[in-house]
């Protein structure tokens, strides 16, 4: 049985985007952020749909609640509730935080996604470059992320293709949780 809502979380390092691209997925609109991005106190939580999802052979839509965690561990305290009921993590980073993304990657997979045992298929790295040039393999991320899928995300030449991109993570995610029951 499928559920009625699926808890996604993003995460990564402090300054990766991650509200710009929850607000890009969900169609949000965030006033205070038409400037100056600001950090994430917490998290703050995005609710939308996503339609017209093939699963099995079958056409179906899902509520998304999408956790958009900040990436400052004073926040850290707070991580065994954010990943309570947790069923697919989105994990962010960018050029400016691949210095010290690799390890904290490692860091952030451990937890959210080995420790509740999800399956990697319920996990997805979206990479934010601003430049066509920027490199994904400039991360050197260690064996563990080989099986996890890698997306390149560019916010001002992207267009439809991260929503795209969503979407087929949200249906693997449902396939995975299709197969466990």
């Amino acid at each position: 049985m499928l559920p009625n809502k699926l808890k996604i979380i993003m995460i990564g390092p402090s300054e990766s985007g991650k509200t710009q691209i929850a607000n890009f997925i969900s169609e949000s609109i965030n006033i205070e952020e038409a400037g100056t991005p600001s950090p994430t106190q917490g998290v703050r939580i995005v609710e939308f749909e996503v339609s017209n999802l093939s699963i099995n052979g079958k056409i179906t839509n899902i509520d998304i609640e999408l956790w958009d965690c900040s990436g400052d561990h004073k926040f850290e305290s707070c991580w065994p509730a954010l990943r309570m009921g947790v069923h697919g993590v989105i994990l962010v980073c960018s050029p400016s935080t691949a210095q010290a993304a690799a390890r904290e990657m490692e860091l952030l997979y451990n937890y959210f996604v080995s420790q509740p045992k999800l399956s990697t298929k319920q996990c997805v790295l979206f990479y934010n470059s601003t430049h066509e040039n920027d490199d994904m393999d400039t991360l050197n991320l260690s064996a563990t992320f080989s099986k996890v899928s890698q997306v390149s995300v560019n916010l001002k030449t992207g267009d439809n293709r991260l929503k795209k991109d969503f979407s087929n993570f949200v249906a693997s995610i449902l396939q995975t949780i299709n197969a466990s029951n």
